[in-house]
């Protein structure tokens, strides 16, 4: 599975239904596969001696969590007015 198409096919779910996508959030074995298929694409060069990055797909911000999620999310607000 690649995780590259994975998230584009959430952000173009989003995106059908009008709704701004917010936040990249996925796990830490997600994330790590995800650093390999952007680096192998060269959409990613990692500098040496830096130690903080911050991270875009699409220029979406990329949140890295404990649990083993992949998700595109719209802004919180949205999502609690829908329930």
């Amino acid at each position: 599975m690649s995780i590259i198409r994975a998230i584009d096919a959430m952000i173009k779910e989003l995106a059908e239904k009008k709704i701004k996508p917010e936040y990249v959030i996925m796990g830490k074995g997600y994330f790590y596969k995800w650093i390999i298929e952007i680096t192998r694409e060269g959409s990613l060069t990692l500098e040496p001696g830096k130690k903080n990055y911050k991270y875009r797909h699409r220029n979406i911000p990329v949140i890295v969590c404990e649990s083993e999620i992949l998700e595109v999310v719209p802004n919180a607000k949205f999502m609690v007015s829908q329930h």
